[in-house]
């Protein structure tokens, strides 16, 4: 296991014992053993309610969710859109973006930096 991962899976625990509605005295009410206390998570298993309700608290533990325990169950890899920085999935590791509207924005600004440096060197001489 990957340390990211680890260290994600491990945040996530602590966040469900701390905020977790259905975990009281160490036992969750939801299931019989809770996937995201005992770290279960990395092996595919999920909680929808701790995906719902406890983990869009932190953003930041949320997007390494995501990335790293959501990835472990997924046929494609899931990788993170340089335009919306969205996680999307894809059997394509070289794709960048997540569809076309992300990518004709990025297209349209490399167009307009490539325009602005041509008429900067057009200038100079």
């Amino acid at each position: 296991m990957e340390r990211g991962h680890k260290n994600t899976v491990i945040a996530c625990s602590k966040l469900a014992e701390k905020n977790c509605a259905n975990f009281l005295n160490g036992k969750c009410l939801g299931e019989n053993r809770c996937p995201v206390v005992n770290g279960s998570i990395s092996k595919g298993l999920r909680c929808s309610y701790f995906e719902a309700a406890v983990l869009p608290d932190d953003e930041q533990l949320q997007e390494n969710y995501q990335v790293h325990v959501l990835k472990q169950g997924a046929s494609y890899s899931s990788k993170k859109c340089k335009g919306c920085y969205r996680v999307f999935k894809t059997d394509n590791y070289r794709l960048q973006y997540c569809g076309d509207t992300c990518k004709g924005i990025a297209n349209r600004n490399n167009k307009r930096l490539y325009a602005s440096k041509s008429r900067k060197s057009v200038i100079k001489e």
